[in-house]
């Protein structure tokens, strides 16, 4: 069992390292920077060990692997859930959708301000993070940017 918090409060960011294209992004994730987030890791660790103790998943269980019984205090639950915590490989959001250029980085046609021409269609122009998995969403956002770019071509 394990605990995944749908809507994260904490906010990273990519930094351009250089003019060069091919040189990677560094990436600052910054994971578990709100209260909010730090309280639903602790709320949902002990949510699963409160179904873990329930019938009938309790006689199934020989015990606790990890963070293991000895980890109690909402420290160490903190701590281990650092320590194996991921992403789980739907990172959004990284060149936002919205109205305003001080604060998005497309605007609702996927077109990126102050730039001709140029356009991003995939799921980094999510407004916010989706609570689901990102596929269908990513699905109907290059559909709808391959209309777009279709009917902007004449198609």
């Amino acid at each position: 069992m394990s605990f995944n918090a749908c809507r994260p409060t904490s906010r990273g960011h990519l930094e351009i390292r250089s003019a060069n294209p091919f040189d990677a992004p560094a990436i600052h994730p910054n994971s578990l920077a709100t209260d909010e987030d730090l309280a639903d890791v602790i709320a949902g660790a002990r949510l699963l060990r409160s179904i873990a103790a329930t019938a009938p998943l309790s006689g199934a269980i020989e015990s606790e692997m990890l963070p293991g019984i000895a980890k109690e205090s909402d420290a160490q639950l903190l701590q281990d859930f650092r320590e194996r915590a991921g992403t789980v490989f739907h990172p959004v959001s990284t060149c936002r959708m919205g109205p305003d250029p001080a604060t998005s980085v497309v605007d609702a046609s996927l077109r990126v301000y102050g730039t001709e021409a140029l356009r991003v269609i995939d799921a980094s122009v999510f407004p916010t993070l989706t609570s689901g998995n990102t596929n269908a969403p990513t699905i109907m956002v290059a559909e709808k940017g391959a209309a777009l770019v279709a009917a902007e071509e004449g198609a």
